[in-house]
């Protein structure tokens, strides 16, 4: 794997379709538009022949800069498949501009489609929310043809919050902060004091 990385190439994986698994290598070069675009069904050429695969899962380095593994999965082009989709967040909430806080509960979606018709993400666009407001698995209607959510209805993806406000600690009359008052003193300091 190091001599591979030292030539430039990503060690890697294709699996599925009830076929053995198949160490193969990707160039460094060949593989950067997949980063660059988050596409995830790329079209392989295995022993001079071509193949279609999902990449399933990426292994990173330490830092997250250089890819150091890839697993891939063979599938057929017109097979329903489930994938975790990210969100992209598009515009600025009114919300926001009027002072709250933009709080994004969900960053994928599981979603239904054949390889073809698999979105690289879920566009939403958040300029209409304000203050309170909050957008639904359910609220997203704007889906490429084919496609289908599998995330619960319910869940909310993304809401604009109140500002929380920070409460002063409370002072006393004289303008000096109040002490707490001492609970469980014991009898013999009572008796102490009065002495």
């Amino acid at each position: 794997c190091r001599r591979l990385r030292r030539q430039g190439r990503i060690p890697a994986n294709v699996f599925g379709h009830k076929q053995d698994p198949v160490p193969i290598s990707v160039d460094v070069e060949a593989f950067r538009p997949v980063l660059a675009t988050g596409h995830k069904v790329v079209d392989l050429t295995i022993d001079g022949s071509p193949e279609k695969a999902l990449v399933r899962d990426m292994h990173w380095d330490t830092y997250s800069t250089e890819v150091q593994h890839i697993d891939f999965q063979r599938i057929d082009a017109t097979e329903r498949m489930s994938v975790d989709v990210p969100i992209v967040l598009r515009g600025t909430a009114q919300g926001v501009l009027d002072g709250g806080v933009l709080d994004q509960q969900l960053h994928t979606l599981t979603v239904e489609a054949t390889a073809t018709s698999l979105p690289n993400q879920i566009e939403i666009r958040v300029n209409d929310l304000s203050i309170g407001d909050a957008i639904h698995i359910s609220d997203i209607v704007d889906l490429p043809a084919g496609v289908t959510i599998e995330t619960r209805a319910g869940l909310v993806v993304v809401q604009v919050n109140a500002p929380v406000e920070l409460v002063e600690e409370e002072e006393s009359e004289e303008g000096v902060a109040a002490q707490p008052e001492l609970i469980g003193k014991k009898e013999e300091d009572e008796e102490s004091d009065d002495k």
